[in-house]
């Protein structure tokens, strides 16, 4: 089933991150909707760095292919802000693609992508050439593109559905919003928008959280397990 659809009979669902093996076997024999493999998890796993940023396109793309064999739920890989211009993106894509990835969530970051609270966005223009250039290349017609926008300090609520009307327009599946205020969701989920919208988990809006067709972890499973390591070494030392 498409999991758009299966949001939609299940709104307000969680999909849970991981950026290594242990994670993701105990996710994939759940039952999770999809796994979402984060660039910044993958990151601190593979290269021992805080930002997916430092994580080349192979790295990422090979940990995918690892992944990929393992998988029984949809999985959802991280495309960042494509790993360079649109042509970058095509090829980035098509990689990721073939290496299983169901769905790509490429942002709005101008690259490379940081793990911050206030990233630098890039132009519409860039956006949509870049969705454009992620949609020529797959392969499977049952691919999708979600764009998670991460600028609302910047471009604001009208900016943001502009945002969404431009990357709908250039075919895009679904909006992810990143770095907002309760206020600010609360507001974008009343919103008519032309494709689903989903939002990143945060610890904030965690009650009475506004209705969206699901929520995308960014690693709160790794952590409450990374505590426990923490505790752990702590009582060695």
């Amino acid at each position: 089933m498409d999991l758009l659809d299966d949001l939609k009979k299940y709104p307000n669902t969680l999909i849970p991150a991981a950026g290594d093996g242990e994670t993701f076997m105990q996710l994939t024999d759940s039952n999770v909707a999809a796994i979402f493999l984060s660039g910044a998890l993958t990151a601190r796993n593979l290269i021992a760095e805080e930002s997916e940023g430092l994580l080349s396109i192979t790295e990422y793309a090979e940990f995918v292919h690892h992944m990929r064999i393992k998988k029984k739920k949809q999985l959802i890989v991280d495309l960042q802000s494509g790993f360079g211009n649109p042509l970058n993106t095509y090829y980035a894509a098509k990689k990721l693609e073939k290496n299983g990835g169901d769905i790509l969530l490429l942002n709005d970051q101008t690259y490379p992508s940081y793990t911050t609270e206030k990233p630098a966005v890039t132009t519409q223009e860039d956006l949509v050439g870049k969705v454009r250039a992620s949609l020529d290349s797959f392969e499977n017609p049952q691919t999708q593109l979600w764009v998670k926008l991460e600028g609302l300090h910047e471009y604001g609520i009208e900016g943001f559905k502009q945002r969404v009307r431009y990357t709908a327009n250039a075919g895009a599946h679904a909006i992810v919003v990143s770095h907002y205020s309760p206020e600010e969701l609360q507001i974008l989920s009343a919103q008519h928008l032309e494709i689903p919208l989903l939002a990143v988990s945060t610890e904030k809006i965690q009650e009475d959280r506004p209705l969206v067709r699901g929520w995308l972890d960014q690693g709160r499973l790794v952590e409450k397990a990374n505590d426990v390591k923490r505790q752990i070494i702590n009582e060695w030392q």
